[in-house]
């Protein structure tokens, strides 16, 4: 991947977030957090100074090393990072994702870093078309919206095609028959129908975001002989339930989708390659064995829920399953003529992904790895799912490279990887792992994720226990934003009442691969608090 090219191109989009010139200090939690880890000889000194891992006698050069490369970030490379991977929609395996793919490694090469391409073979889906409709006895509205409608500031932009909302992995066929409501679509949920003699059978199942996984809804839903399933987004869990809807506030409107996968297998990444690497020639499973979703799963704005839900007149729901639109809800549509049509068209089949990784080589430990990564893949521009993690990673890479091409090296090695395929099921980064499983048993360090680290000013971390001392050491040098006189972990202690609030690592991102896979100490670092974001 050492093709030169221009770094920026085009004109900056006015559509995506604009962000705050003080969120550069989110980048520099990374950059003391990430050097922290990348020296160090296992003593303690300076902890005052937010100084882990450094003897007495190192202090002074690790506070001059932190100082150089916090000189480096710019707000301005921050936004044109930001203009240059959202300028169009890269879904997992769409060309978009492809031209992406080299856009970041190029980027990689001009910063004069290690350039490495790691190719992905998966079986992923190709969404081609969904359509929806309903019926009310002699009442039909043929076609409800799939897709957000753009605004008058998208246009002016000139914003590439946006393709319709959808779930990977739903099945492509027909779906057609009376409406169940399942409210958030837990396992409780679909219990309590159970328990009412409410029969999914042959039915499309109705259930709103929240609450578990989105795959589990149309699993249970699967499961109980549903012939299809619609995910919403309800305003009373994001809208104006919570607050003003987007353009003027940041909560979901009623034509607002969130996409997503629904992928439910016992591993993450590939699905016919487990624990091995999905190359070209891997020995893959027969996809008729493997259990993804067999019936076609949608996902739905308010505003096309309200077209259903609204026009069902069987039994009211229970207590606590009523949602923010203005009529009660109901169970199933008893006696009115009420007939959903959902169509999904999404093919599956073994599709190219990557990873792209950049590396700077370690100086004393290069064996050892430090590896920072954000996966690059988008439902459609990314702005704030990845991108907002993708600019703190490529800025970081930068103030490390800007030092190691003065000779001042980290002691370990650090991979700033960009991991192809995340939304789909945590692939890119799963193969990777698998790929290079002895070498990061041996020599990982740790792994820092950054999948949507810039959402807001609060910052927030879930950790190994190995470390949250190292992290929260880092907040305590770093300025707060907004809030000149403050640190980062003075912010943090206040909002958990005098408790920094870590989180503990789940699933759901790629650091799955690295630490309930591979055992490697793991984090995410990131930020929130911005409107409409937890």
């Amino acid at each position: 991947m050492r093709e030169k090219g221009p770094l920026i191109r085009g004109e900056a989009l006015k559509s995506v977030q604009r962000y705050d010139p003080r969120m550069r200090r989110r980048c520099w939690i990374v950059l003391l957090g990430v050097c922290l880890l990348c020296g160090g000889e296992n003593a303690r000194a300076g902890e005052e100074d937010g100084l882990f891992g450094w003897p007495a006698a190192k202090a002074e050069q690790q506070r001059a090393l932190e100082q150089a490369l916090n000189k480096v970030p710019a707000v301005e490379r921050l936004r044109a990072w930001h203009d240059l991977f959202c300028a169009e929609p890269h879904p997992a395996g769409s060309p978009g994702e492809a031209r992406l793919i080299k856009t970041m490694g190029k980027a990689f090469d001009a910063m004069g870093l290690e350039t490495e391409r790691h190719d992905v073979w998966a079986y992923m889906p190709t969404f081609e078309k969904a359509e929806l409709s309903v019926a009310e006895g002699q009442v039909v509205i043929p076609m409800l919206p799939l897709l957000e409608r753009p605004f008058l500031s998208d246009h002016e932009a000139g914003v590439p095609e946006v393709p319709a909302a959808f779930n990977a992995y739903s099945a492509s066929g027909v779906a057609a028959g009376p409406v169940v409501y399942a409210n958030y679509g837990t396992k409780a949920d679909f219990e309590t129908l159970d328990e009412l003699q409410v029969s999914c059978k042959g039915k499309v199942v109705v259930a709103r975001y929240g609450r578990n996984y989105r795959g589990f809804k149309a699993k249970y839903a699967e499961a109980r002989g549903a012939a299809g399933v619609l995910l919403y987004t309800d305003p009373a869990d994001s809208g104006y339930g919570k607050g003003l809807p987007w353009p003027e506030g940041g909560y979901a409107n009623g034509m607002s989708i969130q996409r997503g996968s629904i992928k439910t297998l016992a591993y993450p990444g590939d699905p016919l390659t487990p624990f091995q690497e999905a190359t070209k020639e891997a020995r893959r499973l027969d996809p008729a064995t493997v259990a993804l979703p067999k019936i076609p799963v949608q996902p739905i704005g308010w505003a096309a829920a309200r077209q259903i839900l609204g026009r069902m007149k069987g039994r009211e729901v229970p207590k606590g399953w009523q949602g923010g639109l203005p009529f009660r809800y109901r169970l199933d549509t008893g006696e009115a003529q009420l007939h959903v049509r959902l169509k999904v068209v999404q093919p599956r089949s073994i599709q190219r992904t990557a990873n792209v990784l950049g590396v700077v080589r370690g100086a004393l430990h290069p064996d050892e790895l430090v590896i920072v990564g954000c996966h690059l893949d988008a439902w459609t521009f990314g702005a704030g799912d990845p991108h907002a993690g993708s600019i703190v990673l490529f800025e970081m890479a930068r103030s490390f490279a800007a030092l190691a091409e003065q000779g001042k090296r980290p002691d370990r090695t650090i991979v700033f990887a960009n991991w192809g395929a995340e939304e789909y099921g945590i692939i890119g980064s799963t193969e990777w792992c698998e790929a290079n499983a002895q070498r990061l048993r041996a020599h990982g360090v740790a792994y820092v994720n950054l999948d949507m680290a810039a959402m807001g000013a609060n910052f927030r971390s879930a950790a190994a226990p190995a470390l949250k001392q190292i992290i929260e050491d880092a907040t305590k040098v770093v300025p707060q934003a907004r809030a000149k006189d403050s640190t980062v972990h003075a912010a943090w202690s206040k909002r958990g009442q005098g408790q920094v609030g870590f989180g503990n690592l789940g699933g759901g991102s790629d650091h799955v691969g690295f630490y309930c896979h591979l055992g490697v100490p793991s984090c995410s670092l990131g930020g929130g608090g911005a409107r409409g974001v937890s």
